[in-house]
């Protein structure tokens, strides 16, 4: 007796950081995981990482800002998996840039892979969720909420995240498939280790956290796995903004 198929779960930005930890978490709750962006030797770690767990993993290497890539990305991970389940939406990119100092083309390219990208994919994939009645992660920022100088597009960007999500969730609730945002604060990675080495700056950012620290990937990773599984079958169209309480605090 042959056993059941995996479910699939498609994740751009999967390279590292909170898409890597996404990846990893969806392959740990029994996803095969097709893995999505532009750092192929990146993108070979995540997958060996997901295939020491047991699972299955496929790497696709294109630029989010290309419509074409990620239509043949979502039809590709068909392919290789047999349908898509769960959408993350991830790859983002942020440029610290004055207002005055950014052109317009350098802003549309950040709206382009912030936001157009969310869209294109999850247009490409509808067919699939909508026959397997999947769900949609869209990955916003606590920055969605903010004003936040020098980095305007990536704070438009991430707010328009979640007045798609809001309409993905209900124009395609009715064909079965869920759609909502998770808005993280400051989250360890790269960037964030390089400014919290700074003790004065490191004082700056936890200060304002209620928390008093910065989360980690995984506990981004496990909310996300946790709400696309049945578990969150009634939750459609909402923002959970995770962030260690920054947000509220006077």
């Amino acid at each position: 007796m042959s056993a059941e198929p995996r479910p699939v779960a498609l994740v751009t930005g999967a390279s590292r950081n909170i898409g890597r930890a996404i990846a990893i978490a969806l392959a740990r709750a029994g996803h095969a995981v097709a893995c999505f962006g532009r750092d192929r030797a990146a993108l070979d770690e995540t997958a060996a990482l997901i295939r020491k767990i047991g699972s299955e993993a496929s790497v696709h290497v294109g630029d989010a800002a290309s419509d074409a890539a990620l239509e043949g990305f979502a039809h590709a991970a068909v392919e290789a998996h047999g349908g898509i389940d769960i959408l993350v939406n991830n790859a983002g990119v942020m440029r610290e840039v004055r207002i005055v100092d950014m052109p317009p083309a350098e802003f549309r390219n950040v709206i382009d892979v912030n936001l157009v990208a969310y869209y294109a994919l999850a247009r490409a994939a509808y067919p699939e969720l909508r026959r397997r009645r999947g769900v949609i992660v869209n990955i916003g920022s606590l920055f969605g909420h903010l004003g936040v100088s020098a980095v305007a597009a990536y704070c438009a960007s991430k707010a328009g995240v979640e007045g798609l999500t809001r309409a993905l969730a209900v124009e395609w609730a009715r064909d079965g498939i869920r759609t909502f945002c998770v808005a993280p604060g400051y989250v360890e990675s790269e960037i964030s280790r390089a400014a919290l080495a700074d003790p004065e700056i490191q004082r700056r950012i936890v200060g304002r956290i209620p928390a008093r620290r910065v989360a980690a990937p995984e506990e981004i990773a496990e909310f996300v796995a946790f709400l696309a599984s049945p578990k969150g079958g009634f939750f459609n169209g909402e923002t959970i903004v995770v962030d260690g309480g920054q947000r509220i605090q006077v």
